[in-house]
């Protein structure tokens, strides 16, 4: 049996499903596989199966409706927020596909585009914005797990995200303070621990605040991948 790599499990493909079979609350998510050719673009040329790529996603999109959130199965390429996975309406569509090929191009090690995905937009419990394109920032919690425990949490956000950005509110501090230092339900961590038990081994597991309260797990990756706070003993 042929070993999964870590690339591999990044891709929302790989855990997205065993994570919807555990119940635990998620957005809802539609992803497809695709074989489009989208170097040729890159290089201001045309392309038949990413002219084709585009016609299937715009009858997509247009049965989720606008606004909704678009990503890779290896990216969001979110701090580019509203030319990357945030598409406000049809106009903006293909702007934003760019957005996230040239964004997973331009990597160390192009990330694959082999994967796309469409998901719900979450009403988020959010704070403030940043980043270049207004980018809302939300309360999130990040698990680390591994055999069904939870090893360490964290907010998502620390305040080293923020130095020197563009478009961040002068009282970013003290609102960061406050977002990092509200409670999460106890419930969190039980149902981090019954996501672990569903995968092997070690795993981040970040969940967002709805503004409902509601807590939905929205991403994952291995933690040897993952960002952990400075000083964490599980960090690397």
């Amino acid at each position: 049996m042929s070993r999964i790599s870590n690339m591999d499990k990044i891709s929302l493909a790989y855990w997205f499903p065993i994570l919807e079979a555990t119940r635990v609350p998620v957005p809802k998510t539609e992803w497809w596989n695709t074989d489009a050719d989208f170097w040729p673009w890159a290089d201001g040329q045309a392309s038949e199966t990413a002219t084709t790529f585009m016609q299937d996603l715009r009858l997509r999109a247009e049965r989720w409706g606008y606004p909704l959130f678009l990503r890779t199965g290896h990216t969001s390429a979110k701090h580019s927020w509203r030319d990357s996975c945030f598409v406000e309406s049809e106009d903006k569509l293909k702007r934003n596909v760019w957005e996230l090929i040239e964004f997973s191009l331009m990597q160390i090690l192009d990330l694959p585009l082999d994967v796309w995905v469409i998901r719900e937009l979450l009403d988020l419990d959010v704070r403030f914005s940043a980043f270049w394109e207004n980018m809302p920032i939300s309360q999130e919690r990040r698990f680390f797990i591994k055999g069904g425990s939870v090893l360490c949490e964290h907010p998502y956000w620390p305040p080293d995200a923020f130095e020197n950005v563009a478009n961040v509110a002068e009282n970013w501090r003290q609102l960061l303070e406050e977002m990092n230092a509200s409670p999460i339900p106890p419930n969190l961590k039980t149902d981090s621990e019954h996501v672990s038990a569903h995968f092997d081994g070690a795993w981040s597991l970040d969940w967002a605040r709805h503004k409902d309260g509601t807590w939905y797990a929205i991403d994952m990756a291995p933690m040897e991948v993952s960002y952990h706070w400075p000083g964490c003993p599980n960090g690397h």
